[in-house]
């Protein structure tokens, strides 16, 4: 079993840790400003400390920035989203059908004068509803993504390849072989982003925090990015571990 109080702590655990955690913290706020990449740089930092989980099958520990080569950084961040991109593709397109389906009920139900018998209103409450409709089936399908996607990122990372990420008969037989965590790590994101949400709505309605709302925002999505990177690497390795015992099972020698 997986102890996760290391994980939960370690991007705050020391004051070198603490060093870091602030770095990180500030190059999420510089994607508050420039777009994607520093996002990109942050994303390929904590594939750094997952392929140090993977490799080395250790608890996180943040690594230090001064010295990192950002280009680097940038590529494996790259690297990464592409991945996510490849597997949230069906919830993009269906978010956007949803979004052209509801836009485009005002227009059945205008496209007559006011007063006069509109033949085409009930297309326009029928879009309506389908619109509804595919956001709600864009929700329900994001589930399983999310675990999919935790998957085949944590592969990219182990295997350094975007290819690999994609090769699903490969991490496949490890995430079958830790599904639980594999779902319970999914179920800790879920958690902690009503906690952000919550947490968001709270600050703003408060004068004194509604000035800090932004970077308080930015601290903890900076520790939950870290922490979940972690998370998916430390249940990935457990995976690996159970299905190695599966396919070669140790052999007891009878004297």
């Amino acid at each position: 079993m997986t102890d996760f109080q290391p994980i939960l702590l370690y991007p705050v655990r020391d004051a070198f840790a603490r060093k870091q955690f602030l770095t990180a913290s500030l190059v999420a706020l510089a994607g508050m400003i420039v777009p994607i990449i520093p996002l990109l740089i942050l994303t390929g930092y904590c594939a750094r400390i997952m392929r140090q989980i993977i490799d080395q099958d250790i608890d996180p520990s943040m690594l230090e920035w001064q010295g990192s080569n950002w280009g680097e950084l940038l590529k494996e961040g790259t690297r990464i989203s592409a991945v996510r991109l490849v597997y949230g593709l069906p919830i993009i397109l269906f978010i956007g059908c949803g979004i052209v389906s509801m836009l485009s009920s005002p227009i059945f139900f205008n496209s007559t004068s006011s007063g006069d018998h509109n033949p085409s209103a009930p297309m326009g409450a029928i879009s309506l509803i389908a619109g509804i409709g595919i956001f709600f089936l864009a929700m329900v399908v994001s589930l399983p993504l999310g675990i999919i996607i935790g998957a085949a990122e944590s592969h990219t990372v182990a295997k350094q390849s975007f290819n690999a990420g994609l090769r699903v008969s490969e991490w496949w037989p490890i995430l079958r072989n830790n599904l639980g965590q594999f779902v319970g790590v999914y179920l800790f994101t879920l958690i902690a982003g009503f906690v952000l949400s919550i947490g968001i709505q709270i600050a703003t309605i408060t004068v004194v925090l509604i000035c800090v709302v932004p970077f308080l925002m930015v601290a903890y999505s900076t520790y939950l990015t870290l922490v979940l990177s972690a998370l998916f690497a430390k249940v990935y390795v457990s995976g690996r571990k159970a299905l190695q015992a599966t396919t070669f099972p140790e052999v007891k020698i009878i004297k």
